[in-house]
């Protein structure tokens, strides 16, 4: 799987410790098992990446296959370790890009929900008491007629974390096949959801860095129809 076309991906930074790329939709992070021969992030950059795992090497967080934005990942094994320290203490700011259904009840506001595999299907999440906290804020930036663009910015990791927190609101991810039980709209092709920005303290540094990734053309072209 090594040496798949690096050319199609965005590298937002990279140094000897490193690479922030801004992860296109349709690109999985990591294979399935080994058997798996799909192009992925990690076949794409695993010659550059630390080794410690066959198929995930110097992967540190996940973005789901139709989420576009910015991703780190680590070159040596010492730097895996820093950063997943960080994301592991939420000490990491991330903030995403949503357009969801419908208009929320508040302009700002937390929301909590207690998240889990779902016991009827093991590949989606699910709101349940057993589950682990998921913490997100969000801010609506603006409303259209049937929609609502919102930043987000999320204090946890959990899969799915804003796809099922909106979904089970009321408002879901527009686009989202799994969670938003509504028809794709006219116009647009996956998911909107955009990992925007990300905020760490990189290997050897003592201050964060910031990294941003533009809103995909085709999700910028979507919203720019609604007005």
């Amino acid at each position: 799987m090594a040496g798949d076309n690096k050319a199609t991906i965005n590298i937002l930074y990279e140094d000897s410790r490193v690479i922030v790329i801004n992860k296109p939709a349709g690109l999985v992070m990591h294979p399935k098992n080994e058997r798996d021969e799909s192009s992925s992030v990690f076949s794409i950059f695993q010659d550059q990446l630390a080794q410690n795992n066959d198929l995930r090497g110097g992967i540190v967080h996940r973005l789901d296959k139709d989420t576009s934005g910015v991703v780190i990942m680590a070159k040596d094994e010492s730097a895996l370790e820093f950063l997943q320290a960080q994301f592991a203490n939420r000490e990491v700011d991330k903030t995403y890009l949503a357009l969801v259904w419908g208009h929320l009840s508040h302009p700002k506001a937390r929301i909590e929900l207690p998240v889990r595999r779902s016991l009827k299907s093991p590949n989606l999440m699910a709101v349940h008491p057993t589950g682990k906290m998921s913490i997100s804020q969000y801010e609506v930036l603006t409303e259209y007629l049937n929609y609502s663009y919102l930043s987000v910015n999320i204090h946890t990791g959990r899969t799915h974390q804003i796809r099922i927190q909106f979904a089970h609101i009321g408002h879901p991810v527009v686009g989202d096949k799994l969670y938003g039980k509504r028809p794709m709209p006219d116009g647009l092709q996956r998911q909107f959801l955009h990992a925007e920005k990300l905020s760490l303290i990189l290997p050897g540094e003592k201050q964060k860095k910031t990294f941003e990734a533009p809103l995909p053309t085709e999700l910028a072209s979507f919203l720019k129809g609604l007005a």
